[in-house]
Parts: C-alpha cells; structure tokens; sequence
C-alpha cells in the first residue's frame, strides 16, 4: 500500500504545481497588432474600455459589441418600473463617451448565453473573410475563449487575436486575492466542461 499512499502523494503535489501555474496559462493573452476589426466578448465592462483604448490608438476602425443575454433578476425588476440598461446599451454608451462615432459600433451577437454562442456569430460575420481581428475579454478568460474561438474559426480564413483588458485586475498568483481566486477555479471547471463536449447556447 505504500506506493499506492506515494502515487497519491506524487499526484497531489502535480496537481498543486499545476494550479499553482494556472493564472500564467489562463491569462497568456496575444499582443495587438493593426487588424481589421476589434470584437468584445460581453461579460465586464472593463473589457470595453479597452476596445476604447485599441480604438483610439488606431489598432482598428470598428468595434462590435456582444449583446449578453439579460440577468433573470433584471426582468423582475422591470416589474416595479426599474429599468436597468442592458450590457450592450451601456457598452456602446462607454465608446460613445470615448468620442467613438456610432457608425463604427456594431453589434454581432444579441441575447448571446454563453462564449459559444458568440464564437458562433463570429464565424457567421466574418466568415471567408481574409480578416485579422482583436478579441478583447478578461486575463482569467482568454485560454478559454482562445480554445472556443479557435475551434469556431477553422478553415474561415479569420485570425483572430485573444487580448486581456489591463482595466480589469487579475493576480497571476491567484491564490492570493479573492476575486482572482474565484475566477481561477470556475475557469478551470468552464474548461474542463469545454473540453468533455459541454456547451451552452440559446438555441437551447
């Protein structure tokens, strides 16, 4: 039984290294380059700042917004006259504050559930298009929505480019901070769901 408890122990201390390392490989995000258009996946206004940010020092001339779909408790509250925008709304208000005209804002997904569903309309939109573009989503979510989007675009002719906000913090050494923590351990169970064939999607 001894090397079944030494396996044991050996195991735990490779998972652990590797966890330990999980904040650099989550996070491991593409530099920006000139590209054709600049895509941000919906979930944390940070991420729009950023496309702001891209926009403004001429790494592109578009930027298309997801349209998430609506939190469950937002529609109750419209049941006592409390009207909350939606992400897309107050997203596309943050560019227009940055000086960003409204011609060059588009949305390329509405009432998106899930990161699936919007690699999904990515590959609708610029399919067959020699295009390069720039993803803009949060450090903890790029190797995930590099492996989703990566997936969705094969053989579509799109480059596309997996950029982390810095507006939005996020400790390599996640153990160490509670939001990066949490971030950290959900992404990893995401992947892993991912990965064993789960998806979520409106049609659904």
């Amino acid at each position: 039984m001894l090397w079944f408890a030494g396996a044991v122990a050996a195991g735990t201390m490779l998972a652990a290294i590797a966890l330990g390392g999980a904040g650099h490989w989550l996070s491991a995000a593409d530099r920006p380059q000139k590209a054709d258009a600049i895509v941000v996946l919906g979930g944390a206004f940070e991420r729009t700042v950023y496309a702001a940010d891209l926009y403004a020092a001429g790494y592109a001339d578009r930027i298309y917004l997801s349209d998430p779909r609506r939190e469950p408790g937002h529609s109750l509250l419209e049941r006592f006259d409390i009207i909350i925008p939606s992400e897309h709304e107050i997203s596309k208000a943050i560019l227009k504050k940055t000086g960003i005209p409204a011609k060059d804002i588009m949305r390329f997904q509405q009432t998106a559930l899930s990161t699936a569903d919007e690699a999904t309309s990515i590959r609708n939109l610029f399919n067959r298009r020699r295009v390069t573009i720039l993803v803009v989503t949060s450090a903890y979510h790029v190797r995930r929505a590099r492996m989703i989007i990566g997936d969705a675009l094969k053989d579509s002719g799109v480059t596309a480019l997996i950029l982390a906000t810095p507006h939005e913090p996020y400790a390599a050494e996640w153990w160490k901070d509670q939001d990066s923590a949490r971030h950290t351990l959900l992404e990893i169970a995401k992947i892993v769901f991912y990965l064993g064939g789960g998806r979520y999607r409106t049609a659904q």
